[in-house]
């Protein structure tokens, strides 16, 4: 044993997974720098469809900045129009100004004036997209709710410096109205029930589509080959092409299988809010994890005996940069760029489509589909290809033996002749 101590070859998985351990701390812990994380362009819509002045004077105070957040204000022409673009998740919320909303300004003002009380708050609508996840969800609707209250606030100073000028006493009812002559209406535009997870579910189920394409590339190759030496022992082992094929059969079962489990215990006994169907959910689960078994099939595959070392940063990797626990705006740089080279991103994002766009393709569904198409018609055509070379390998050995085979007997036929 003293011996294996010296060799310089034995300690090389050391050193290099204590090197590689190193390397992930330093990209995965910035993930988690700082004590607030604050989201950069996050997309809100306005809408004015007032009549009057009142809602150009709102627009021009539309919050750029706020708490480290900054915000992309885009206008749309309608309410339908911007609930469509919250729909198909373009943006996080959207503050409509009504049409009459001006006109609604001027009776509370003339009521107030009166003395009647009958006098109601005029009105703004906050549409909130919900399905983007709690913290994206909290940041949009703190912004548009602050412009609302500082609309309200301005109304009022304005008409306190009116009544203070006429010397115009209220009643209690009035001066609650003084106080507050602007309210609004908060709406979930996608009407979703209330257990959501926090937004979470569609990050989970392809993080154990990943965990599982890890886990089973390297578990059912190595209990194959654990087999085969069985088999061996008995006088009756497989080549290696055909073992190659049975781990492509067993990835199938495998994927089937864990897709199963996790709509059972996803949406069966945890009862995760969906708005597509099961139908339609089960095959998008299936394709994620067969494709993420193909993924690191192919990886340990290429690199051999160095494929654990290349999976595992990918498997975590593939986690921060999915945009599920942490929004992409707000990791470093390299997160960014891995979220375009690796799967998982897309699979999160047509997850989430389906889970709570009711499978819109302009939600992200559609990108997604074509994405993991990609992937996994690459990754196949790479295990494919390792197939057919094995297989060419088999085939030229089988020929080189029977070969040797026959030109055993034909020396031997010659000696006896002799």
């Amino acid at each position: 044993m003293k011996q294996l101590f010296k060799l310089r070859s034995a300690w090389f998985p050391v050193w290099l997974i204590t090197l590689l351990m190193l390397i992930m701390i330093s990209v995965y812990l910035p993930v988690f720098s700082g004590a607030n994380k604050n989201v950069p362009n996050v997309p809100l819509i306005f809408v004015n469809e007032d009549q009057g002045t009142v809602g150009a004077s709102i627009l021009m105070k539309l919050k750029e900045k706020q708490n480290g957040n900054s915000f992309n204000w885009k206008a749309a022409d309608n309410e339908k129009k911007a609930l469509n673009q919250l729909k198909n998740n373009q943006a996080h919320g959207a503050l409509i100004i009504p049409a009459d909303f001006s006109k609604e300004i001027s009776e509370v003002q003339k009521s107030l004036l009166s003395g009647k009380e009958t006098g109601r708050p005029a009105t703004l609508k906050i549409l909130l997209n919900e399905g983007i996840g709690q913290s994206s969800s909290m940041i949009a609707s703190n912004v548009l709710q602050l412009v609302a209250a500082s609309t309200n606030q301005e109304v009022s100073g304005e008409i306190k410096i009116i009544l203070n000028q006429k010397g115009i006493s209220l009643s209690p009812e009035n001066a609650s109205l003084m106080d507050n002559p602007v309210q609004f209406k908060t709406e979930n535009v996608l009407g979703l029930p209330d257990n959501l997870n926090k937004g979470m579910t569609p990050f989970v189920m392809v993080i154990i589509s990943s965990i599982t394409g890890m886990m089973g590339a390297n578990m059912i190759r190595g209990y194959l080959r654990k087999a085969n030496g069985d088999l061996e022992n008995n006088g009756s082992s497989l080549s290696y092409t055909k073992i190659l094929k049975a781990e492509m059969i067993f990835s199938i079962i495998l994927a089937f299988g864990v897709s199963s489990v996790s709509q059972i215990g996803v949406f069966g006994f945890f009862g995760s809010s969906h708005t597509s169907s099961i139908f339609l959910i089960y095959p998008f689960s299936f394709f994620c994890c067969l494709t993420m078994i193909s993924l690191f099939k192919s990886l340990s595959l290429i690199f051999g005996g160095w494929g654990m070392l290349v999976m595992f940063p990918i498997n975590i990797m593939g986690i921060f940069s999915s945009g599920g626990p942490i929004p992409l705006s707000t990791l470093p740089i390299v997160h960014r760029i891995f979220s375009y080279i690796l799967p998982t991103k897309y699979m999160v994002d047509g997850m989430r489509a389906l889970l709570y766009y009711n499978g819109r393709m302009q939600a992200g569904l559609g990108t997604a589909l074509f994405a993991i198409s990609v992937y996994f018609i690459v990754t196949l055509a790479i295990i494919i290809a390792f197939i057919v070379y094995s297989s060419n390998r088999d085939r030229n050995n089988a020929s080189e033996e029977e070969e040797e085979n026959m030109q055993v007997p034909i020396d031997s036929e010659i000696h006896v002749k002799k």
